[in-house]
């Protein structure tokens, strides 16, 4: 397994660590901490290789299933964004919705991303 993916299952676990704190309602804000910080990790996991960190490259080509990847990466980067300013709005059930549907697009995201690494024929 790669590092990258380690990282990447690893912001996934975290993240619905987070939601279920959150969705449990015993400790509200440290869930929410918990999925914004899974987040940011995914995201900096995805950016940080193409600035140079050899550590968390993948090094494949531009395959469909990665590609499909890339793209439902950044709505799950996206979706997420806005659950968080919807709770700063104070609207509970479109914030259960939103991560909800960050939650699945998330899951996706790892198929998809797993699905292209290691069915890459170079």
């Amino acid at each position: 397994m790669l590092f990258f993916d380690a990282v990447c299952c690893a912001a996934y676990a975290v993240f619905l660590a987070g939601e279920s704190l959150y969705c449990r309602g015993q400790s509200s804000a440290r869930g929410l901490w918990l999925m914004v910080g899974a987040v940011v990790c995914d995201f900096f996991a995805t950016i940080l290789p193409n600035t140079g960190c050899k550590a968390l490259a993948v090094n494949l080509g531009a395959g469909p299933a990665i590609v499909a990847a890339i793209v439902l990466g950044v709505c799950v980067w996206m979706v997420f964004l806005g659950a968080v300013f919807v709770r700063l709005m104070g609207r509970e059930r479109l914030f259960s919705a939103l991560t909800a549907a960050t939650k699945i697009l998330w899951f996706v995201v790892l198929a998809l991303c797993f699905y292209g690494v290691y069915n890459f024929q170079p």
